[in-house]
């Protein structure tokens, strides 16, 4: 458990260390860790790895920002701890993906008119 005055560097921190547990565990290179690095693409990850590191900080940090944020607008370790921050009230910045979920929403809503036509 952690301390129980959290602060934006050991939110990242824990994220950071919980995603290299995950990685170190299948063999994967957890060096390539950094806040712009794609979980799936560019660390190799799979979902279910995201539901393994989403558990662990859960119990972590005693929060779940995945009530409020859609974690398919999760797509990086910056994405990741934002959510965090933004859920511990750490940070006023945005949602993770909030401008990009909406873009997709409306180019998925666009393709779905295209084909009922």
């Amino acid at each position: 458990m952690l301390e129980t005055t959290l602060t934006q560097h050991r939110v990242e921190e824990t994220v950071e260390a919980s995603i290299a547990a995950v990685m170190t565990a299948r063999d994967l290179d957890p060096g390539k860790i950094d806040r712009a690095a794609k979980l799936s693409e560019t660390l190799g990850l799979r979902s279910m790895d995201l539901a393994q590191i989403v558990l662990t900080l859960e119990d972590d940090l005693n929060t779940d920002p995945f009530q409020q944020i859609p974690i398919t607008s999760i797509r990086t370790v910056g994405d990741l701890t934002q959510a965090y921050l933004v859920s511990l009230g750490l940070s006023d910045g945005s949602v993770p993906g909030s401008q990009d979920m909406s873009a997709e929403m409306a180019a998925a809503k666009a393709r779905m008119a295209r084909r009922r036509r």
